[in-house]
């Protein structure tokens, strides 16, 4: 599997949405208009729509929001994109309504990826189940510190929704629950990482040597629409 810091943008970004939707345990997305249609079923997100255009494809854009703006339920719009300036101006032109904040599409080498233990008393367990590795950190008593998961498919390990809860940050816990997900990941034969970050996540996965590959911008069609 290539290195994703050289791989072009959609085919990165369809290794991306493989893994998360193994981690997430979502049907396969059907590909039209230059987007991934991925099927949630939520009342708050019911298809969404991964654009896979680096530069912000016009045409694909203007598709895209055609069918969401259709829609008679709440769909989204994620576009991983090189150019995120020119992708929002174009999505805002077609209709919809961009998240004012961003996301970041990251990456590592496995192999370089930093392992390192929980503070005491805090103690890492991780498992597996049909190609999705979950791990969880836990108190002396059994508390729930933090939690996360890793969907791994053709190589790669797909970090999603890792989680510290409030009353447990800044004491390590991301970093020593990410290495756990790694090291299993590794050992699972996974070479790769990618991952979504929020910006206050990307601290944390830019510390742990991840590397930004694309701005990822939300839209949806406007309240009321």
């Amino acid at each position: 599997m290539t290195d994703p810091a050289r791989t072009p943008l959609p085919d990165l970004v369809r290794r991306w949405q493989k893994g998360w939707g193994t981690a997430r345990s979502l049907p396969e997305p059907l590909e039209r208009d230059g987007a991934l249609r991925v099927h949630f079923g939520f009342e708050h997100r019911h298809d969404e729509y991964v654009l896979t255009d680096a530069d912000g494809d016009p045409d694909s854009i203007a598709a895209v929001a055609r069918r969401v703006l259709a829609s008679s339920r709440t769909d989204w719009v994620t576009s991983p994109t090189a150019a995120p300036d020119k992708t929002a101006l174009l999505l805002r032109e077609a209709g919809l309504e961009v998240d004012p904040g961003t996301e970041t599409l990251m990456g590592a080498d496995l192999d370089e990826h930093p392992l390192l233990d929980p503070p005491r008393p805090y103690r890492v367990t991780t498992g597996r189940a049909r190609g999705v590795l979950r791990a969880r950190v836990s108190t002396a008593l059994g508390e729930e510190a933090a939690s996360g998961a890793m969907g791994l498919a053709d190589g790669d390990a797909v970090a999603d929704a890792i989680t510290t809860e409030p009353g447990h940050r800044r004491r390590g816990l991301g970093g020593a629950l990410m290495s756990s997900l790694v090291g299993h990941a590794r050992r699972a034969g996974a070479e790769h990482g990618l991952l979504v970050a929020s910006a206050e996540g990307r601290h944390l996965y830019t510390s742990l040597g991840w590397t930004p590959l694309a701005t990822v911008l939300i839209a949806r069609a406007p309240a009321g629409k």
